[in-house]
């Protein structure tokens, strides 16, 4: 059985006494005002299973999980550094004036910084550049849209069409 390790942000700084029933949760200690984070570690097989089991276990304790940190969201300057090149080479990988072409769209295109997602940029590298990378499943990126549906989804509409979408 694999150590999993995985921090949580959660909607709130949690309290010592919140955590204390669960020897494997420890606050981190990059708290911002009004943010918290609780550092996991605990043995699974899978990083999917510790990850659901920490949310639980959270909730279970009161807490509210927003998000597992993935390291996901990256700027070019990030692509660059992972894979020691030019920041100057990737944004023109980005714009197709160099490369394949095919470069994955920011996730928040018209921003005057742009995030990629390393999963998709990830994919793009191996696949049209030859990178030898790894290739880690993306199952925290999946848990975190996750756990942001299960938020939304009370507030929405017609949530009729998610789950039509979900099924597609």
């Amino acid at each position: 059985m694999w150590i999993q390790q995985l921090v949580v942000v959660l909607a709130d700084v949690p309290s010592a006494a919140a955590l204390r029933a669960y020897e494997d949760l420890a606050v981190d200690d990059g708290l911002r005002e009004g943010i918290g984070s609780v550092a996991v570690r605990r043995p699974a097989p899978h990083l999917a299973d510790a990850a659901m089991s920490a949310v639980h276990d959270l909730e279970a304790a009161g807490l509210r999980p927003l998000r597992i940190v993935t390291g996901d969201w990256v700027t070019l300057a990030d692509i660059a550094s992972r894979i020691g090149r030019s920041r100057e080479i990737v944004r023109l990988w980005s714009v197709g004036r160099q490369g394949p072409g095919g470069f994955p769209p920011p996730l928040n295109p018209g921003c005057d910084t742009s995030f990629y997602s390393w999963a998709e940029v990830g994919l793009w590298l191996r696949r049209r550049m030859g990178y030898e990378l790894p290739d880690d499943e993306p199952v925290l990126v999946a848990i975190n849209l996750a756990l942001q549906l299960r938020r939304l989804m009370p507030r929405l509409s017609h949530p009729d069409a998610i789950h039509a979408l979900l099924d597609g």
